[in-house]
């Protein structure tokens, strides 16, 4: 059986988890969800990532990646732009529709995960 404690934490997961469902274009996938986590963190870190860089860092295929990702550049999430450097090394990064809703995700989180009154007896 739960505590009082854990059945809160769940309740907070499942409520997080719809919302995401609703507001998120992941399509009931974690790895579109993972996609959007690992570039929100680069996009927070302000550092740039490489498509190839990107692809590799998840723990998915290449053709499971890439169907997502085509689907965030064809619908505005996601935009390249090249090193200045060398032309051939392209880069990603969110777009401004995709900072919004990844800021409106956050702010989701820390209000469904606020969890203030725990039982600390269980």
């Amino acid at each position: 059986m739960f505590s009082k404690n854990e059945t809160l934490v769940i309740e907070a997961i499942f409520e997080l988890r719809a919302w995401c469902s609703k507001h998120l274009p992941i399509e009931n996938s974690l790895i579109a969800y993972d996609l959007l986590l690992l570039l929100s963190i680069h996009n927070y870190s302000n550092s740039h990532i490489t498509v190839k860089q990107l692809f590799a860092s998840l723990p998915y295929s290449y053709t499971a990646v890439r169907g997502h990702y085509q689907r965030y550049v064809n619908d505005g999430w996601i935009e390249h732009y090249p090193d200045i450097k060398d032309k051939r090394i392209k880069y990603v990064r969110p777009t401004e529709k995709f900072v919004e809703m990844i800021n409106l995700y956050t702010g989701a989180a820390k209000k469904i995960l606020m969890i203030n009154e725990l039982d600390s007896s269980n």
